[in-house]
């Protein structure tokens, strides 16, 4: 769980600022929060050091907080005190509509001046509707005008007075005038005399009638701004507590608090989320268990383009064309996501939110720390009118965490590739935006890096070099109820092995992918029957895949894919909601059509509390590399091959079946209060039909008899065995829960902490023996502290805990490849930031990753043939222009 900061870029209000108030929880009545408090008194110890007015910690929960009471005081005629809690709510967090909503309530408190000044601003965002509000605004105009013409000017020179009666006593002070003055005379403040039967006009800046005012700028913008929202579930912005899918964001908060460059640390403190970096270059990620080398589980969305690559499965996260410092925020479907997004939205979706084109300031961030890491970042955006851009390029560079050859080894042969680097990416990415109308919008964008990297690849294949260019460009059209996106993408790359013993090959590849996407949406709210509200989705998608590797059967592959899908959200009243969906894949491979159905039903005690059941089923269909590997494995043994191929001469007609899930959900979401909010989930999930490593098989007289195996000419060895990829016939029965919590005991302190328990059953065919693989930890926990002060300081630290695992891995011998068990140790990661702004422009920060290296016995270490971590420094300085 984690609270939204949907705009955290700072701006100045150029109305004047009204005296400083209360804190708006000084007007809510005590209780839970006294509790919190004491518990937390070390804390609010430190947070009280610097925790004046302005400080600031969630930033979206404080404004929201600061929102709700400015919004209530405005309705009950409180002008002056609603209007100074929404000036705190966009000073903590900037809004467009809170903007509005000020310059409304001075124009309803007839503060005319002061309301022209905040619409200017409104206007300055370029709003959809500022046509609209120029009128207002000139219609503010000249009532201002006509009242300064009604007051009139004051003369520069008054005229000699003519004769009048001695002028009465002045008043002593505190003591009222003994008679009125006499009529005709001198008006109060020099202003000219009134005619008796007409009111007298308001000076300059006076007040004009507020009926009057109301009837000129309309209804005020009543929505909660700072209410969290999330799209990937439903497809549609909606609260998460009307989510069919539990749902975790990570914020821009949490990403500039936590100084991580990595968007797989970003995913650590997701309740549930596997995370594993097995050397500089190569993290994977899964959820709720089943993470391997080369993860493939999770379907990883960059503004709902999918960005995995189709030859292996995985992700290559540091080779996206963007950085941390371009998004907005990241969604986190915990669970499965088949029913919207079909295939590989097997255990859930990430789905990373980028800044708008034209949101935001323009900017730089550069940073440097030990062992040569690297980081640089500059980005610019603006608007002009109907058009928006946003610009961005970087480099990153991140060493290995371990040396896997040694510069005087002379009896390997290596890639070439620097020994000292785990990962290095140059990028560039240009977003655009035009506004086509109320409500339409067409987006254009394109991205572009080229990346090195250290990964592990499965089976016998550990430190792999891989240098590849990724690029899209994509087009998107969003209106009111149709939706239309297409994209292009490319993977172009050249792989092989590390270090080989010399006479052993090197494994040179070239894999590539050319991806044409296209997708199709139409959306509509009706009511059938009229009690029944509904939010309706239906879609069609294309998929355009060729594929091309030195290791498959084929030199290119190339696959159609077709879907269909279908949701209806169906809010019954205030308090039930049924969530139907439903989707349809082809899978060229497979030749047939998948089903992914999902069922959901919300109901919400409260308006900020939600109890939810859900069901559903997803699928993993096989990869390139798992439908159609064909490759050669050269043993330890000289002159030895093992030959891995899925559809072996013998057995051409064997087909790879999807992975399955079947999943059951029960959560709790509370969002009551505004000190805390906590989340309970449990569920089940069963899973079947994994695609593994099949046990290899050596050669039979048989098989030799037909001519299988023996001398491969191509190779010059002897096949003495086959390998490939089968479907596990074992069954996982998956038990777990999920507990997250986030606590504001203080304007200035955040704190959230969460806790995941995975509980595996793995049943076997009878007569089956396997060996026990227990990868997935049982417990997982992640806490942290977030602290941001009015006098510039912020910073956070985080401490995550896993428990042992036991891995199950496939290695070479002498003449075969053989599956081993190896035990992986309990470790605790602790990460921590600090750092400074000032000049309301720049930043100075430092981080530390994995403080405690050296404390514990051993080096901490994610996988049994992984890098060992150790601890890296690295320091910041960022610049918005």
């Amino acid at each position: 769980m984690a609270s939204s900061d949907s705009c955290s870029h700072h701006r100045r209000a150029p109305f004047p600022a009204l005296a400083p108030t209360n804190d708006a929880r000084a007007a809510r009545p005590p209780g839970a929060p006294a509790l919190a408090r004491k518990l937390l008194a070390c804390a609010i110890a430190l947070g009280s050091l610097t925790a004046a007015r302005g400080a600031l910690a969630d930033a979206r929960t404080e404004a929201r907080l600061h929102f709700r009471a400015g919004m209530d005081l405005i309705a009950q005629k409180q002008f002056d005190e609603g209007i100074r809690q929404l000036q705190k709510a966009n000073e903590i967090l900037p809004h467009p509509n809170v903007v509005f909503n000020i310059a409304r309530a001075h124009a309803e408190a007839g503060h005319i001046e002061q309301a022209i000044a905040a619409y200017r601003e409104y206007i300055g965002s370029d709003p959809a509707d500022r046509e609209e509000v120029t009128r207002i605004v000139e219609q503010l105009e000249k009532r201002l005008a006509a009242q300064r013409a009604a007051a009139g000017p004051e003369p520069k020179q008054p005229p000699a007075p003519a004769p009048q009666p001695p002028a009465p006593q002045q008043p002593a002070p505190g003591e009222a005038p003994s008679s009125p003055p006499p009529a005709g005379g001198p008006a109060a403040q020099g202003a000219p005399a009134t005619p008796a039967t007409k009111a007298p006009a308001p000076a300059p800046g006076s007040k004009a009638t507020p009926a009057d005012a109301a009837g000129i700028v309309g209804a005020a913008r009543t929505e909660d701004v700072y209410q969290e929202t999330v799209i990937t579930a439903s497809r549609g912005a909606q609260s998460p507590l009307d989510s069919p899918n539990s749902t975790t964001i990570v914020t821009r908060q949490d990403i500039r608090l936590s100084g991580i460059t990595r968007i797989p640390e970003l995913l650590r403190r997701v309740a549930g989320m596997d995370v594993m970096q097995i050397t500089g270059g190569d993290e994977n990620v899964s959820m709720r268990g089943f993470n391997s080398r080369l993860a493939n589980k999770l379907l990883v969305l960059v503004d709902g383009r999918t960005v995995k690559n189709d030859v292996l499965g995985s992700t290559f996260w540091e080779a996206l064309s963007i950085d941390v410092d371009q998004i907005e925020r990241i969604e986190v479907v915990r669970g499965p996501g088949s029913a919207l997004y079909g295939a590989d939205a097997f255990a859930g979706i990430v789905n990373i939110i980028t800044i708008e084109p034209g949101v935001g300031k323009s900017g730089f961030r550069a940073g440097y720390g030990d062992h040569r890491q690297g980081y640089a970042s500059v980005w610019a955006s603006a608007r002009e009118g109907d058009f928006a851009y946003r610009l961005s390029a970087g480099y990153t560079r991140y060493p290995r965490w371990s040396r896997e050859v040694a510069d005087d080894r002379i009896d390997l042969e290596t890639s070439g590739q620097s020994q000292d680097l785990g990962a290095q990416n140059v990028r560039i990415d240009l977003r655009t935006s035009q506004r086509l109308g109320p409500q339409r919008e067409l987006t254009v964008g394109a991205g572009y890096a080229r990346s090195e990297l250290d990964i592990y690849g499965i089976g016998p294949f550990n430190d792999y070099n891989l240098e590849v260019a990724n690029a899209d460009v994509a087009v998107a059209y969003r209106s009111e109820n149709v939706n239309a996106r297409t994209y292009y993408s490319n993977l172009d790359g050249y792989s092989l092995l590390n270090a080989a013993y010399l006479g052993h090959t090197l494994y040179a590849g070239r894999p590539q992918q050319h991806i044409l996407n296209a997708e199709l949406e139409f959306v509509k709210t009706l009511r059938a029957p009229a009690p029944v509200v509904h939010d309706f989705h239906i879609g069609l998608g294309y998929r355009l895949k060729a594929t091309a590797w030195s290791y498959l059967e084929d030199d290119t592959l190339l696959e159609h894919q077709a879907s269909v899908f279908l949701q209806d959200s169906m809010k019954l009243g205030e308090r039930v909601t049924l969530v139907a969906s439903g989707r349809l894949d082809y899978v060229p491979y497979l030749q047939r059509l998948i089903p992914s159905p999902r069922g959901s039903v919300i109901v919400k005690p409260t308006e900020r509390q939600a109890i939810r059941l859900s069901g559903s089923t997803a699928f993993r269909s096989p990869t390139s590399l798992e439908a159609y590997v064909d490759l050669p494995i050269q043993l330890a043994l000289p002159g030895l091959e093992l030959l891995s191929t899925t559809r072996p001469s013998d057995r051409s007609d064997i087909i790879i079946d999807p992975e399955q899930i079947i999943t059951a959900e029960a959560s709790y979401l509370n969002q009551q209060s505004d000190y805390f909010e906590f989340e309970v989930t449990a569920y089940y999930n069963r899973v079947s039909d994994l695609i593994v490593l099949a046990e290899p098989q050596r050669t039979t007289l048989s098989q030799r008899a037909h001519g299988y195996g023996g001398l491969n000419p191509e190779t010059g060895r002897y096949t003495s065995g086959f390998g490939g990829f089968e479907n596990q016939s074992d069954v996982y029965h998956v038990f777990g829960g999920e507990l997250g919590g986030r606590v504001y005991p203080v304007e200035g302190l955040d704190i959230f902490a969460n806790y995941a328990l995975n509980l595996s059953e793995h049943q076997r065919p009878d007569g089956r023996d396997a060996i026990e693989d227990a990868r997935t930890s049982r417990h997982k926990v992640n806490v942290g502290v977030q602290l941001r002060t009015p006098i510039g300081i912020d910073g956070e630290i985080t401490l995550h805990y896993q428990s042992s695992q036991l891995w199950t891995e496939q290695v070479p011998t002498g003449t075969v490849i053989a599956t081993r068990q190896y035990p992986l140790p309990a470790y605790t990661l602790l990460n921590a930031r600090v750092g400074y702004r000032f000049l309301h422009r720049a930043e100075l920060s430092a981080t530390v990753f994995n403080a405690l290296d050296g404390l514990g016995d051993e080096p901490l270490q994610m996988h049994p043939f992984g890098n060992r971590i150790g601890r890296r420094f690295m320091g910041f300085f960022s610049y918005s222009l």
